[in-house]
C-alpha cells in the first residue's frame, strides 16, 4: 500500500517537474526569438540605432539618446537581484551633437508579464527612435522634461512639436518671438505665461477676466511663489494654469494660498470664498516668513473689501 502511494507521488512529482521544465523551455525559446528580433531591429536601422562602446545610440527626430548597455545585460542575467528594476536613465543630447552636461530621463515602458524581455527592449529603442510620436504620451513626462531642459524655449527641433502639443492639449497659442503663451482657463479667464525675459528665472503670469481688456499681472516671476516647482517647465505651467481659477476656487492646491489671494483681489467669487474661509478660521498661514505673512494680511484686507462690496 505504502509503495503504491510512493509510486503515485513520484509520478505526480515527475509530471509537475516536466511541466515546470516545459514552461521554462517555452520562456527561453520566446526570449531567444525576441533577442533575435531585437538584433535584427538594430541591424536594419543603421541610421537610427548605432552601437557605441558603452551605449546604444538612438537618433530620434527630436534628440539623440544614449541607452547604457551594461544595465540591460545585468537585468537579463539576474532579474531577481536586489538592484533596481526597469531601465536606467538615458542621456538626452541635442539632435545634431553631443554635450558634456546632457539632460537625463528615467523612461519606463508599461509591459505585461508575458512579454519577453527582448521585445520590451526593442519597444523601448523603437519608442526613442520615433520620439516625435511618443514624447506626448501620458507616461512620457520624464522625456518631455529632459527635452525642455535640453533645448529651452528657443527655436529648436522641439519648437514645432511643442507648439502643436500645447495647442492640441490646451488650445494654447505660442509666440516664440515675443515669448508668450496664451491659453484659456476656466470661468471665462484668459491667461498669459511669459518666458522670454532673461531676468526672470521662472515665468511671468498675467490674466484677463471675462470682458477685461488689459492684462492683469499676477506674478513677475513664478520662481518666487511658494510651491514654484509646480511651474517647473512650460508644459507643467500650462496644465496648471488651464485649471485656474476653478482649482483656486475649490482650493484644489492648498499650497497656492498666495496665488489664490493675488487673483482673489480682482475676482469677487474667489474673494468671497477666501473671506468666508478667513472668518471661519480655515486659513492658517503656517511655515511662512514674516514678510509673506504681511503680504497675506494686506491681500486679505483687499479681499474682505471686495467680498463685502
Amino acid at each position: 500500500m505504502d509503495e503504491n502511494i510512493a509510486d503515485i507521488n513520484r509520478q505526480m512529482q515527475n509530471k509537475r517537474l516536466n511541466e515546470l521544465k516545459q514552461s521554462l523551455d517555452e520562456i527561453i525559446l520566446a526570449n531567444g526569438k525576441a533577442i533575435e528580433l531585437l538584433i535584427q531591429i538594430i541591424s536594419t536601422n543603421p541610421k537610427r540605432m548605432l552601437m557605441g562602446k558603452e551605449n546604444i545610440v538612438i537618433r530620434g527626430d527630436l534628440a539623440t539618446y544614449c541607452v547604457p548597455i551594461e544595465p540591460i545585460l545585468n537585468r537579463m542575467k539576474s532579474p531577481f537581484s536586489n538592484g533596481d528594476t526597469g531601465f536606467d536613465t538615458v542621456e538626452v543630447h541635442p539632435k545634431d551633437h553631443f554635450v558634456s552636461n546632457e539632460s537625463r530621463a528615467c523612461i519606463q515602458v508599461d509591459a505585461s508579464e508575458e512579454i519577453p524581455a527582448g521585445d520590451i527592449i526593442a519597444s523601448y529603442l523603437l519608442g526613442l527612435s520615433n520620439d516625435l510620436a511618443t514624447w506626448t504620451k501620458p507616461n512620457m513626462s520624464p522625456l518631455r522634461d529632459a527635452l525642455l531642459q535640453t533645448y529651452g524655449l528657443t527655436l529648436s527641433p522641439l519648437t514645432e512639436p511643442l507648439v502643436k502639443y500645447l495647442h492640441d492639449t490646451h488650445g494654447a497659442t505660442m509666440d516664440i518671438k515675443r515669448g508668450y503663451l496664451n491659453l484659456a482657463g476656466t470661468n471665462g479667464f484668459i491667461w498669459r505665461i511669459g518666458f522670454g525675459n532673461p531676468l526672470v528665472y521662472g515665468f511671468s503670469l498675467e490674466m484677463k477676466k471675462p470682458r477685461q481688456k488689459n492684462w492683469q499681472l499676477i506674478s513677475e516671476d513664478t520662481r518666487h511663489l511658494p510651491s514654484s516647482y509646480r511651474f517647473g517647465n512650460l508644459i507643467d505651467a500650462a496644465a496648471l494654469v488651464s485649471e485656474f481659477p476653478k482649482s483656486l476656487l475649490e482650493d484644489e492646491w492648498s499650497s497656492f494660498s498666495l496665488v489664490r489671494r493675488i487673483v482673489g483681489q480682482y475676482y469677487k467669487p474667489l474673494a468671497a470664498q477666501i473671506h468666508k474661509e478667513n472668518i471661519g478660521g480655515e486659513n492658517h498661514h503656517l511655515d511662512h516668513s514674516d514678510s509673506l505673512d504681511q503680504i497675506f494680511s494686506q491681500l486679505d484686507k483687499k479681499i474682505a473689501k471686495l467680498a463685502s462690496a
